[in-house]
């Protein structure tokens, strides 16, 4: 399984508030329930793109000053299952362009959807 939280240790983001729980037991079986409940990433699927889920994602991001909130950290309403593309796009900082066709051939612009 991939380890989303990196290798370096860094001044900002989860991995040093939060490295021994994505490390832990607790947080590994309960992505992995997750998972199994949602095995298809969870944006694609608003799409209409059945594309297999590869992490679990915190909607609310994990910082300094939640993260010993267990609700946060373990609850169904803060989690999302998704592909490696969704996470990436979550995580990048800038705008990514996505363009589909309807099943009319119209072109579709989820650019500027914001989840």
């Amino acid at each position: 399984m991939k380890k989303y939280f990196g290798e370096k240790i860094t001044k900002t983001g989860a991995r040093n508030f939060a490295r021994k729980f994505y490390s832990s037991k607790t947080w590994t079986q309960r992505s992995m329930v997750y998972r199994k409940m949602h095995p298809w990433c969870e944006r694609c699927l608003k799409r209409g793109i059945y594309k297999p889920a590869e992490c679990v994602h915190h909607k609310i991001h994990i910082d300094k000053t939640n993260y010993m909130d267990v609700k946060i950290l373990l609850d169904d309403s803060n989690l999302e299952s998704l592909c490696d593309d969704c996470h990436a796009k979550e995580h990048a900082k800038k705008e990514t362009i996505y363009y589909d066709f309807d099943e009319n051939g119209r072109l579709i612009d989820y650019t500027k959807e914001s989840e």
